[in-house]
């Protein structure tokens, strides 16, 4: 038996409850729009990239879908739904992983154009130099805890401001288009003029890495930026959360929500959020809650 004590929940907080999880449930479905806008952010993307153009790449990063699953990772632990948990990192893998092959086949199908004269163009390096690399980890960061205040207090201006922030899809894009030229141009992937050492990757000169060496950079740039966009929205969820501060009437649940959500899978927690919509509706007192395993 597993009980979830909901002393004093009103109606509200249940349908709050349930329709914030939903929202964000949502944007976690690798369904034909999810893949859809995928692929035409990848390839936006991937056109800016290879022609310099920021306008373009920018543009990339309001159509990407792929904040969606950061902020479910975000808020599935905060709440701690596992199966949201592992339905957001497994779709977030898939995604830079589509993003990687995208970059891959238009870099293969564009290196013969005269666009590629000019690669790799600023834009591409600078989504794959080491400064790049260091100055994208404190703004992933703080990335994540707007992403965290735009979504709960429904920010949405702000939540535009901070796709473009994160940029989380154009640095895998690039990868794929780097690994391409690395192969055309049968660039050393193991010895060359830059070394990965910390004299190298802390210093302020400019050096000029392999191809090879600067994919690896913009893809792990990629895995940083998901990594520190959801530890900063947890953190801003907790800080809120604890903080004595004027918030939207949502933040209050998240105790609730946490109670209901713990460890359970989500046909379980909706099965609970039915029940007491229900006692709600009859007018009965919400008590304990008890389900059988």
């Amino acid at each position: 038996l597993r009980s979830v004590t909901t002393s004093s929940v009103s109606r509200e907080q249940v349908l709050r409850i349930r329709k914030v999880h939903d929202m964000i449930s949502d944007g976690v479905k690798f369904n034909f729009n999810y893949v859809t806008f995928l692929h035409i952010a990848s390839i936006v993307a991937a056109l800016g990239l290879a022609t310099d153009s920021s306008t373009t790449v920018i543009s990339s990063m309001l159509l990407s879908p792929i904040m969606g699953p950061v902020i479910g990772m975000a808020y599935g632990v905060i709440i701690w739904d596992w199966p949201l948990i592992k339905r957001s990192v497994k779709i977030e893998l898939i995604s830079i992983i589509l993003c990687l092959i995208l970059g891959l086949i238009i870099g293969f199908s564009t290196y013969w154009t005269h666009m590629a004269y000019a690669w790799p163009t600023e834009e591409m390096y600078s989504r794959s130099s080491r400064h790049g690399f260091l100055a994208g980890i404190p703004i992933a960061f703080f990335s994540g805890m707007g992403v965290a205040l735009s979504v709960l207090d429904d920010h949405v201006s702000s939540l535009v401001g901070v796709a473009i922030s994160a940029s989380l899809l154009p640095p895998a894009v690039n990868s794929g288009i780097l690994v391409a030229m690395a192969i055309i141009r049968d660039d050393d992937w193991i010895e060359g003029d830059f070394e990965w050492t910390p004299d190298h990757f802390f210093s302020f000169q400019r050096f000029v890495p392999k191809v090879s060496a600067l994919a690896f950079t913009s893809l792990l740039l990629t895995v940083f930026n998901v990594i520190f966009v959801s530890i900063g929205a947890i953190a801003m969820f907790r800080i809120k959360e604890v903080l004595p501060v004027e918030k939207t009437v949502f933040w209050s649940d998240l105790k609730v929500a946490r109670r209901i959500y713990q460890g359970r899978a989500r046909d379980d927690a909706g099965r609970v959020l039915a029940r007491l919509s229900q006692d709600e509706a009859h007018d009965d007192p919400v008590g304990t809650i008890v389900e059988n395993e």
